[in-house]
């Protein structure tokens, strides 16, 4: 019985390394801990604003109470400027979103007006390029299952209540074994 579960197993395997490629669903999650987690490890974050010829440089830093609302991530996060001293708590909403000129998914921040006295209310949300998030990617399991491959495609992202899901389909090849060549002695 036993030699006949082996070959079984056997069989199966051979199969499908034999059967030709398809794509499988899997389900991704990001967590409130995880994301807050990135953003802290972004920060301090540095930026150049400019108006009426003046320059300021904020810096963003202590990202805290993130949270998932309407789709949308919202936070708060402590702002420095200088040369003028400004001091301020920012909350900035961020969308996720389908961007067709990039063919990705993006994360951009909306709008966030900020008042720096002289230099009156900035719009700090064209100063922040949308964060493009990755949509494809591969890995070469080379120590487990030597030139198994694995690619990655990402479908859907979307912000939910508790966390961010992103749907994406595993496409599953091996590698033929690299070629060996001899040389004569």
């Amino acid at each position: 019985m036993r030699s006949l579960v082996q070959r079984l197993a056997l069989a199966a395997v051979v199969w499908c390394m034999a059967a030709p490629a398809h794509a499988e669903s899997i389900l991704m999650t990001v967590d409130r801990p995880t994301l807050l987690n990135f953003l802290r490890a972004a920060t301090p974050y540095s930026l150049d604003v400019t108006k009426a010829g003046l320059t300021e440089t904020l810096t963003l830093l202590n990202p805290r109470e993130l949270r998932f609302e309407s789709g949308k991530i919202k936070l708060k996060v402590d702002c420095r400027g200088e040369p003028v001293p400004f001091e301020g708590i920012l909350e900035p909403t961020l969308a996720v979103y389908f961007d067709k000129e990039r063919n990705a998914f993006v994360a951009k921040v909306e709008a966030l007006p900020v008042s720096l006295g002289a230099m009156g209310t900035i719009r700090l949300e064209q100063y922040f390029k949308p964060l493009t998030l990755p949509s494809t990617f591969s890995q070469t399991l080379e120590a487990g299952v030597p030139g198994l491959t694995i690619d990655t495609l990402v479908r859907d992202v979307r912000v939910l209540e508790d966390r961010i899901e992103a749907k994406a389909d595993l496409l599953f090849r091996k590698q033929p074994p690299a070629s060996r060549t001899t040389t004569g002695k």
